[in-house]
């Protein structure tokens, strides 16, 4: 069996090679034989096998010159029909014949599909031969491709088709009054010289994209494709003008569009990674090198991030990334642990959005990835000196006002036995003693009031300690942090440190587990209650104690209630956080 490009079990298989009338399959650009029917081959006196390989004829009234324009139709219209052909048998016979060719893709290639039915021994051969002319004028008029000749050395128009005329705006016969030049919008008489050159060189087939002026003055973008040709002795051109304003507006926003993400890409210190959901191959910025040390050309695809998360990570990230695909709502966010190229693991915060195609299918996943290392240090390291202050805060509270309180309890209980016996000179000592111990337990007492009140507070009241604490959120974290008040805050001296405590709280969660980039914290009061709202732009978490900041947020509510107050938290993965606070004033001076 004869090599073949279709598919031998197909039933269009069976039909080629079993028609009656002669069929055959040709290259697109070079318009040579790769499969040829019997009933061809027995036409011109071949066997198939001998014709693969040849030159097809030429289509369109058989004129070599022709094949271009008639290839280009093809290449834009699709299909031909009812053109006329002239072959060439075995014996130097010519026949006369007439065919149809459609442009098909087979394995990504382009091919010409022909049938072709001999006229030659039929009745009907010299009305087909009589009639060429006309339909060469079918052909040229019901062509929806807008079609031009022009004399090549006058530029006048000989003639042009209805597609032309709708697309220009002008009738059939002002067209004819009018030239090439006329439609042309040429800014210079260098570049009128260089049209003129290209039209006039026969060889010249693609002349480009230009602006052509329409008869209502607009200016359209056409894509200019023009055969050379003679017309009753004299050089013409046959053109094909396509309208690609729309086009190359399009392809023009495009390139803006992707020439403002790649500043974005470049100025950004962010890891930016786009993803081809159906080749699986990853796109990097410079933000892969600088952040982690890798090249980006060295880490194009999907398992090479996959395998660089950390192992205890990886499961939790993919089963994430499966859960936003299915859902296809908001964004994907995830913290996570990745190898830098120094072989230590960063704490990195990845956030993806996803890109989807005409039908609504995923066909991008793009992203940036952030280093929030050092930020969590800082928040673990705050942490950590939160913690050692209220140890320390704990253990002065039992050496000092705990074991003066027990003093003076065992004072007390003296004073009451000797007052019994009414021997009131030692009750006397002992109440005095007991005073002295009182008055020192009410010192230490202060003094870790105090210590636990910010001098800040005392110095410039709660809107200045916080900030001064926004401030060193800034400086040390490295977010931009906002501090908004509402109205006159005056706040009773013993709630001040009550809010204070509140927002260092949840500023403190916002660090620790929020990788936010920006905070803001609000703060107001009224006649009858104080408030305080603490905002961040982080990943968020589910409100329901889960999540990382369940401790602290447990903290919060358990001092809240103890004050009478009212807590609302606000928060959903990928959306940031709002904790508001709420106090009553009346009765709580302290």
């Amino acid at each position: 069996m004869e090599p073949t490009i279709l598919d031998p079990g197909s039933l269009f298989y069976r039909v080629f090679h079993d028609s009656p009338v002669g069929m055959v399959v040709t290259t697109l650009a070079e318009g040579r034989y790769v499969e040829v029917n019997q009933a061809y081959a027995q036409m011109l006196g071949y066997a198939p096998a001998e014709l693969i390989g040849q030159a097809f004829p030429v289509f369109g009234l058989g004129h070599s010159e022709e094949r271009g324009m008639v290839v280009e139709v093809l290449r834009r219209a699709g299909k031909l029909g009812d053109v006329p052909l002239l072959l060439r048998t075995r014996e130097g016979e010519t026949r006369t014949a007439i065919g149809s060719v459609q442009l098909e893709e087979i394995d990504g290639a382009s091919y010409l599909v022909s049938m072709i039915q001999d006229l030659t021994d039929h009745e009907q051969v010299q009305s087909a031969l009589q009639s060429a002319e006309s339909r060469f004028r079918i052909f040229f008029q019901s062509i929806p491709l807008p079609l031009l000749v022009y004399d090549v050395e006058t530029l006048r128009f000989v003639d042009v088709n209805p597609a032309a005329c709708r697309q220009y705006g002008y009738s059939h016969d002002e067209f004819t009054a009018l030239s090439a030049a006329d439609l042309w919008v040429i800014s210079d008489d260098n570049e009128w010289a260089q049209v003129l050159t290209r039209v006039r060189d026969p060889k010249e087939t693609h002349l480009g994209v230009g602006r052509h002026r329409r008869k209502d003055g607009a200016l359209i973008d056409v894509d200019v494709v023009s055969y050379a040709f003679s017309m009753e002795g004299r050089p013409v051109r046959l053109s094909i003008s396509q309208d690609v304003t729309e086009q190359r507006a399009v392809e023009m926003a495009l390139r803006a569009s992707e020439e403002r993400l790649r500043v974005i890409a470049d100025v950004t210190t962010d890891a930016i990674w786009d993803r081809d959901l159906n080749t699986n191959v990853v796109l990097w910025n410079h933000g892969l090198h600088s952040l982690f040390g890798f090249a980006p050309e060295d880490s194009a695809s999907h398992a090479w991030w996959r395998d660089h998360v950390h192992p205890d990570d990886r499961e939790e990230v993919e089963k994430t990334i499966r859960a936003f695909m299915t859902a296809q709502e908001g964004y994907w966010a995830s913290e996570y642990r990745f190898l830098c190229a120094d072989g230590h693991y960063a704490n990195v915060l990845d956030r993806g959005y996803l890109i989807c195609d005409e039908n609504n299918q995923p066909v991008r996943f793009i992203g940036a990835m952030v280093d929030i290392t050092a930020q969590i240090q800082v928040a673990e390291a705050a942490a950590r000196a939160a913690q050692d202050e209220r140890q320390r805060l704990a253990r002065d509270l039992h050496e000092a006002v705990t074991q003066s309180l027990y003093s003076a309890s065992l004072m007390a209980e003296a004073a009451r036995r000797h007052s019994a016996t009414a021997d009131l000179s030692t009750t006397g000592d002992y109440i005095n003693r007991l005073s002295e111990l009182s008055q020192q337990a009410l010192r230490q007492l202060r003094l870790l009031v105090y210590e636990l009140r910010p001098t800040l507070l005392e110095q410039e009241g709660l809107v200045g300690a916080l900030r001064h604490r926004l401030e060193a959120v800034e400086q040390r974290a490295g977010i931009q942090a906002r501090l908004v008040e509402q109205g006159e805050v005056a706040v009773p001296p013993g709630l001040q440190a009550e809010m204070f405590w509140i927002a260092q709280e949840a500023l403190n969660n916002a660090l620790k587990h929020s990788a936010s980039t920006a905070t803001t914290v609000v703060v107001g009061a009224a006649d009858d209650a104080v408030w305080l709202e603490v905002k961040d732009n982080g990943c968020g978490f589910e409100v329901d104690g889960s999540s990382a900041n369940g401790a602290g947020l447990a903290r919060l509510r358990e001092r809240m209630v103890k004050l009478g107050g009212k807590l609302e938290i606000e928060s959903v993965p990928g959306g940031g956080a709002v904790v508001r606070a709420r106090l009553p004033l009346d009765g709580n001076e302290v």
